[in-house]
């Protein structure tokens, strides 16, 4: 392969690269904010249910603290590794 087409070659993989890592850190900060925003809101209902002086409304508001809380991390989660998986980060 003649030199010139080689360098041209490896500039464009090398943007290409570059454009690929750039799209994995930006999909991790977002996965990073999804990660704190559920675990935040779930954190405000069980702030809340510390906070009732009614004790059956105290233990709903606990548990909907997990119940959005874990979930929605889990779920968060999950859908940064599919959209690894469709990039082809591993």
């Amino acid at each position: 392969m003649p030199r010139k087409y080689q360098e041209e070659l490896v500039a464009r993989h090398e943007e290409a690269h570059r454009s690929a890592t750039r799209e994995t850190g930006r999909d991790l900060i977002r996965t990073c904010f999804h990660v704190v925003f559920w675990v935040l809101f779930g954190w405000v209902f069980i702030g809340f249910s510390a906070r009732t002086t009614d004790v059956g409304l105290g233990w709903v508001l606990y548990w909907a603290g997990f119940t959005v809380w874990i979930p929605g991390v889990l779920f968060s989660l999950l859908a940064a590794y599919r959209r690894g998986e469709k990039r082809g980060d591993w």
